[in-house]
């Protein structure tokens, strides 16, 4: 990748077209610049000569204004008017194109980045496909979070500055030379090596030393500190107090140099900055006094606005090339992410799917992480509708890459996962979402109200049908006291709602909607008891009804009711059986138990109480 990006791709995308009105204001703007400088100057001129006598007014070696005759025949006075409301005039057309320009250029920059939203939006669920849901998380926090604002700056800056800045800079240039060409490369020539001085200060103050070294020296004399008391007990003989000793007057010691080294670069710029000044001034005096080369003060001021404004528009440049360095390596990433992958049929390739008949069959599965790691390794499993699968593992990755397998995200490296005879990637993304349901702690809730939320988009749900589910799970009396009952507004980070209620709400939504496979992660059991578990009963409910549900176990119960639990030790099935036959042959089904589902495990025995009292 080369290391100055223009953002071409960006530009050229659909969102970034018909604003080519915001090209003519920001070279309008950038043209007025010198025009400014030339209208101070010719105000300047009148100032020092009390007006304004002759045809042309002379500003430089190569700068000559002509005046209408009109204008040479009035008072001084009128043609400093004159020329003091034209500048207004000109600065007040300068500062309407750059406001019409801002504004243009952060509403192309804001359509582009929001494109780019929906897109990553879009792209994620077909990622999703190959590399697992939970991974596209990941990547939507750095790109949302970092690469997406990155590029907006960066396009901003670029649709302020082009060619707004370039136009200036070279209108500038262009005025100087005009001027005087000498002075004017002569200024450019200092001002470059005063500026190489000054990144060189930047480059001291921000030095290794100050970074790492210091902080590190810092860092174990703080350890030592802490570590004093303790080897005090020991008889050191003041070990800690030496290498405490050591440690600061070492600090210090690169502390001094590094001052050292920017005491001799403070006085070495201050020198650049006055010899340039100084022979600037030289250069000035010789064509003011020693020769008729058509400087004057006035052509003097003008040289030096000029270059003023030169350097400007310069600095807004390398502002800018800094920017796009940064944002070109964020616009590479986001379009990777974007490019399409070969290894996901289209959608209008696949087909549909009619709820659950037979089976769904895991063959020979091996799945594995980004570093390689597996996560399931020649994993084989057929689930049957009208059951409720418990999935108890070692690794809550590995039971939870098997459920997102099951929803259609992630792509086996090994084997294949279908859905009555039909591969689970030849299927249409939106006949699994109607078909496989996920549920959760959380919901997952969102924005919307608790009606919409229960009953989506689908019209044939009644109001006495979402009544009788919310009751069946028994969270109807808790939404009813709620402000607006079922049409109180909920968002996905609302507080309002406690964990029992959003997955009860879930565990409703299951309900109403029937869905032919179930995958559901519970909450923790409730810390006050419960006779019975009105979510569990809801999953026996649907299992009866001929929904294959697959649950991540938090609860006793819960394992305790599955008609077959599938054991993962690590990355590979270690065994299958209801409750009672895993708890008689397998050493670490009871192990898990014990460390997962028993209640009294963090409690302190009796004995051990009354010992810690003593």
């Amino acid at each position: 990748m080369s290391r100055f990006n223009t953002l071409t791709r960006l530009r050229c995308e659909p969102e970034a077209r018909g604003f080519l009105l915001s090209y003519f204001w920001s070279g309008l703007a950038g043209l007025l610049v010198p025009t400014l400088v030339i209208l101070v100057g010719m105000i300047a001129m009148l100032l020092n000569s009390k007006g304004l006598k002759e045809p042309t007014v002379t500003l430089g070696t190569h700068l000559t204004i002509p005046l209408s005759a009109e204008f040479i025949s009035q008072k001084p006075l009128m043609q400093l008017t004159q020329l003091v409301g034209f500048t207004l005039l000109t600065a007040t057309i300068f500062a309407g194109c750059v406001w019409l320009q801002r504004r243009t250029a952060d509403t192309r920059s804001n359509q582009i980045v929001k494109s780019l939203h929906g897109r990553i939006l879009k792209q994620s669920l077909r990622r999703a496909e190959v590399e697992g849901a939970a991974a596209q998380h990941v990547r939507a926090d750095d790109i949302i979070g970092n690469q997406l604002p990155c590029i907006q700056t960066g396009l901003s800056l670029w649709y302020q500055s082009v060619p707004r800045s370039l136009l200036t800079l070279i209108g500038c240039v262009f005025l100087a030379l005009l001027v005087n060409v000498w002075l004017a490369v002569l200024a450019v020539i200092s001002g470059v090596l005063v500026r190489r001085f000054f990144r060189r200060l930047h480059q001291q103050k921000n030095s290794e030393l100050t970074h790492w070294e210091v902080p590190r020296a810092r860092q174990r004399m703080a350890s030592l500190v802490g570590q004093a008391p303790l080897l005090a007990r020991l008889q050191s003989q003041g070990i800690a107090d030496q290498a405490y000793q050591q440690e600061l007057d070492s600090m210090f010691r690169k502390l001094d140099m590094q001052h050292s080294r920017q005491a001799r670069i403070w006085p070495l710029v201050f020198l650049a900055v006055a010899t340039a000044i100084a022979v600037m001034v030289l250069g000035l005096g010789v064509n003011l006094l020693g020769s008729d080369s058509g400087l004057n003060v006035p052509a003097a001021f003008v040289l030096g606005l000029a270059l003023a404004g030169a350097a400007s528009a310069a600095g807004q440049l390398q502002n800018l090339g800094s920017q796009l360095t940064t944002s070109g390596e964020s616009s590479d990433a986001i379009y990777r992410y974007l490019k399409r992958s070969d290894e996901v049929a289209p959608s209008e390739q696949r087909v549909g799917l009619a709820g659950l008949r037979d089976t769904v069959e895991i063959r020979d599965v091996t799945l594995s992480d980004s570093n390689g790691e597996q996560i399931l390794s020649h994993l084989s499993l057929e689930l049957y509708p009208g059951q409720l699968i418990a999935l108890l593992g070692t690794e809550q990755v590995s039971t939870r890459a098997l459920t997102e397998l099951l929803m259609g995200f992630g792509l086996p490296g090994e084997g294949r996962v279908s859905i009555d005879g039909i591969p689970l990637r030849d299927i249409h993304p939106q006949a699994l979402a109607r078909n496989v349901m996920w549920i959760e702690p959380d919901g997952p809730i969102w924005d919307g109200t608790i009606l919409e939320n229960l009953s989506g988009n689908d019209s044939g749900i009644s109001s006495s049908d979402v009544f009788d589910a919310l009751r069946e799970v028994n969270v109807y009396e808790r939404i009813q006291r709620l402000p607006e009952g079922l049409n109180t507004i909920v968002t996905a980070t609302d507080s309002m709602l406690g964990v029992e209620t959003t997955y009860g709400i879930a565990v409703a939504r299951a309900l109403l909607h029937k869905p032919p496979i179930l995958l559901a992660l519970e909450p923790p059991p409730p810390a006050e008891h419960m006779a019975e578990d009105p979510c569990l009963n809801a999953f026996k409910k649907l299992v009866r009804q001929g929904t294959l549900v697959v649950l991540l176990p938090r609860r006793l119960p819960s394992l305790r009711s599955a008609d077959r639990v599938i054991l993962l030790n690590g990355a590979r099935l270690a065994g299958e059986g209801d409750h009672g036959e895993l708890l008689a042959t397998s050493d670490l089904y009871r192990h898990l138990n014990y460390l997962l589902f028993n209640p009294y495990r963090h409690q302190k025995r009796p004995a051990d109480s009354a010992n810690e009292g003593r």
